[in-house]
């Protein structure tokens, strides 16, 4: 993450290096704090022409939510990390601004305990199985984004308002075309039939097993529609 937070400040530089080349910019630069549903953000911008811009971005949050999946309760953690970049474009010199990116690092994740109390029921794959109550069912999941993905965005504001205005509350529509995310599953402990006979180590079991990478497929079937993220953000900024 520091790495990559080193990245942006570069490409920041960058963009001071090229407005020193334009001499018809006038303004110096600006900051920014958000919130978009990638997270709690903070960025800044420098121009690199009368009509443009490069901003860099970090996003993070963390929320946590306990909910019950086919029989199993599930403690999950969302952890929303993100290091975004920007070229904003002002095709009117006004607000408007069209604003293509990169998320240089896409961290967004979510992680999961999951467990099956003694005695109760649960589905995995296609079975309905018990949990043995002298070694209960539990395990973890994980769903996580591929690293890096392109941004599309449009929006009103300029964080790097031109002439005498310093605040400015940009506001910000767009999508990261990021590949559907990938969940991973595991289960430990034992598993019975409905009635509580044949019991079996989930983590052993060839059919168990089984049953588990149907209950992953499914669960990937479902996150597929994740190809596409949308990005709303609305924000405070100051120009210098």
């Amino acid at each position: 993450m520091r790495l990559l937070i080193a990245i942006a400040i570069s490409v920041l530089m960058i963009g001071f290096q090229a407005r020193a080349a334009n001499a018809q910019t006038t303004a110096h630069g600006g900051v920014l704090i958000n919130l978009s549903t990638l997270g709690y953000g903070f960025g800044a911008a420098v121009p690199v022409a009368e009509r443009a811009n490069v901003r860099v971005g970090v996003n993070l949050l963390t929320f946590s939510h306990d909910f019950d999946n086919d029989g199993i309760t599930m403690a999950a953690q969302l952890k929303l990390r993100s290091v975004n970049t920007y070229f904003d474009w002002f095709p009117f010199a006004g607000g408007f601004h069209v604003s293509p990116g990169l998320m240089l690092y896409n961290g967004n994740r979510v992680e999961a305990t999951a467990f099956t109390p003694g005695g109760t029921t649960f589905d995995l794959g296609n079975d309905t199985l018990l949990s043995n109550p002298a070694n209960p069912a539990h395990g973890d999941a994980r769903i996580a984004f591929k690293r890096v993905a392109p941004i599309v965005a449009v929006g009103w504001g300029n964080v790097v308002p031109r002439g005498e205005r310093h605040w400015s509350i940009p506001v910000e529509l767009g999508v990261v075309f990021s590949r559907a995310p990938t969940a991973t599953l595991s289960l430990a402990g034992s598993a019975c039939l409905p009635n509580g006979t044949n019991c079996r180590n989930i983590a052993t079991e060839p059919l168990l097993q089984a049953d588990l990478r149907q209950e992953e497929a499914n669960l990937n079937d479902d996150l597929s529609v994740l190809k596409i993220i949308p990005v709303i953000s609305v924000g405070f900024s100051y120009g210098f």
